[in-house]
């Protein structure tokens, strides 16, 4: 029994060491965004640039209002009337792919690379 319990030990340091390397690679070479890109039902409703302090009203889904502050070149949601308030305490993001996310009131607020210009192609298909 307590081979079993050593053993278990040791395969959980080595998974969680592997988990920590690869959060630190991640820290280490993600790249910071220049934007955040505000999506309400799917439906880009805004872009707001990282490199500018600012506070905007998310008109979310069913009377649903987000507030979302960028200070610092980082963006997070201060205040919402969703009733969990799930995206408040997510705390800020500022690197390409990260986000923030209320479901109830259908807001995505996602860090990108570039401003996506409305007539952008997104895909080409053959």
């Amino acid at each position: 029994m307590k081979k079993n319990r050593k053993a278990d030990i040791i395969v959980w340091g080595i998974v969680l060491g592997i988990l920590f390397v690869l959060l630190l690679a991640y820290r280490l070479t993600a790249e910071n965004g220049a934007y955040v890109q505000v999506r309400v039902a799917g439906t880009i409703q805004g872009q707001y640039t990282l490199g500018k302090d600012g506070t905007y009203e998310i008109a979310g889904k069913e009377q649903g209002k987000n507030l979302l502050v960028i200070k610092n070149g980082e963006a997070y949601i201060k205040e919402a009337n969703c009733p969990d308030k799930l995206c408040v305490k997510q705390g800020s993001v500022r690197k390409v792919g990260e986000s923030l996310i209320c479901l109830p009131n259908e807001v995505v607020v996602e860090v990108i690379r570039d401003a996506v210009k409305d007539d952008a192609v997104d895909a080409v298909v053959k």
